[in-house]
């Protein structure tokens, strides 16, 4: 017994086992929450939704999920994210299983908003885990493994799923995903164990309004923490549209595409999401440097993804380009990782999951706002139609193109912002996540610093006005002024 005892506190100290338990917890939720996209067809002839209704699931799913961000952060922060994810894990099963019972709008649109909560706390608490269980140097790739891992769940939720509501139906389907989540609830029903690093962790977690509210706003304002809202927006909020709802559709639909095409097309979004992780997490591990505009790059091409598919003649992009773009998704959910990693580096070990969480707003609200329109569109063009048309979907998908040319213009003005945060920082002697070369092109003057050039050629640096004298001794003469940051 005692060997028993002691064999099982060695696994619940090996930090991958611990991972490897919380990331099952994130490939359920992600299973769960792209569900919908090959069972929407079904779900819109069972419930006898027109396209509105049924994107309203997808909306109340994913609004919830974004509006839990914040509070699920500081719960976790508070109560830890072991807890959070058996919680989590628990709620998302009992939501499946209503799903699998209802036949009525109302109880389903209730049924996804459960799944929303449970779903809201899982991606956040792994990446907490993370944090404490490894070391600064092998995060980012750590989070390109978890995201890795919870494409699997995407892979479980096309073509498997649809040979399971095609041969099980839709009360066996849902009944059993979600007797999954709660089975799975049985490997987290173990005691906590103290992560190796959370040093700088406070004993409590923010709790009281007044230090709530400080932890949000302190997050918030920091230049990094904006940025890593905006990229999460820009990369990752079109291709979960198109993952979790109107991919399907659009392909079968408007392509006129077969069912089993339609599924594996969707499956490169899993398996070019692979590629991505496997890719970009060594690459920032490396040059961490990169990270936004790296993250501005691939938003550019999911932009101009969607600009193909809405501009092609008549509609009907041929297979390879369709591939093409699937393809340039695929790497959206990727880059999207970025955004926790800034909030990781620039946020105290107590606020990460409360950083992390708001980060986690910015791709989710982008994403209720593109289904949302996105039904919109499609009844006003087409109203009444049970499917639509190529037309329609281009209207439609117009709707996406440009909240994400917002959100690329957004996250360049805080890309901007964030390196003179950075570079002000150094300047002052502070210790920074990241080091970043300065040029010209940055914020020339900002406030008590101004980039000038070095003594070598092509080099520039900050000098510190603060030790200039008002008055050149040399020329009596008041130097010229200082341009404030905006």
């Amino acid at each position: 017994m005692n060997r028993l005892r002691a064999g099982w506190r060695w696994l619940a100290q090996r930090p991958l086992i611990i991972w490897f338990a919380a990331v099952g917890c994130y490939l359920l939720a992600v299973f769960h929450r792209t569900s919908l996209g090959v069972a929407g067809p079904l779900a819109a002839q069972r419930l006898d939704l027109s396209a509105g209704q049924l994107s309203s699931f997808v909306m109340l799913q994913l609004g919830v999920y974004a509006a839990m961000q914040v509070p699920a952060g500081i719960l976790i922060d508070r109560f830890g994210p072991r807890r959070m994810l058996l919680t989590a894990t628990l709620i998302m099963g009992s939501a499946q299983v209503l799903f699998s019972l209802v036949h009525s709008y109302p109880l389903a649109l209730l049924a996804r908003g459960l799944l929303g909560v449970g779903d809201a706390m899982t991606y956040i608490s792994v990446l907490r885990l993370v944090a404490g269980w490894f070391p600064a140097r092998r995060y980012p790739m750590m989070v390109g493994l978890t995201s890795l891992t919870g494409m699997l769940g995407n892979v479980v939720a096309t073509v498997p799923l649809t040979l399971m509501l095609t041969d099980l139906g839709w009360g066996p389907t849902f009944a059993i995903a979600g007797g999954l989540s709660l089975g799975y609830a049985l490997l987290l029903l173990r005691p906590a164990v103290a992560a190796p690093y959370r040093e700088a962790e406070s004993a409590a977690g923010p709790m009281g309004g007044r230090e709530v509210l400080a932890q949000v706003k302190h997050a918030w304002t920091l230049p990094a923490g904006r940025l890593g809202f905006w990229i999460h927006l820009s990369t990752m909020a079109g291709p979960t549209v198109f993952a979790v709802l109107w991919g399907y559709p659009y392909l079968t639909q408007a392509l006129g595409y077969s069912p089993g095409v339609a599924s594996s097309l969707l499956m490169l979004l899993v398996f070019g999401g692979l590629i991505g992780n496997l890719m970009l997490g060594p690459v920032i591990a490396r040059r961490p440097f990169i990270r936004g505009w790296l993250a501005l790059i691939v938003a550019g091409l999911c932009l101009t993804g969607w600009l193909v598919l809405i501009g092609w003649p008549n509609g009907q992009p041929p297979v390879a380009v369709v591939v093409a773009v699937i393809c340039v998704f695929s790497v959206g959910g990727p880059a999207s990782g970025i955004g926790f990693m800034l909030a990781r580096d620039y946020n105290p070990r107590h606020r990460i999951s409360t950083a992390t969480g708001l980060v986690n707003v910015g791709g989710f609200c982008g994403a209720v706002v593109m289904v949302f329109a996105v039904g919109q569109i499609l009844d006003l063009v087409e109203p009444g139609a049970v499917t639509h048309t190529a037309a329609a979907y281009r209207w439609a998908f117009g709707a996406i193109a440009l909240l994400t040319a917002f959100g690329i213009a957004r996250m360049i003005t805080w890309i901007l912002r964030t390196r003179v945060h950075v570079l002000r920082a150094a300047a002052r002697g502070e210790d920074v996540p990241v080091e970043i070369v300065p040029h010209r092109w940055d914020l020339l003057d900002t406030g008590e610093f101004r980039l000038v050039t070095g003594t070598k050629p092509g080099e520039v640096r900050f000098e510190d006005l603060s030790r200039r004298p008002v008055v050149d001794p040399s020329t009596d003469q008041r130097p010229a002024p200082v341009r404030r940051e905006p």
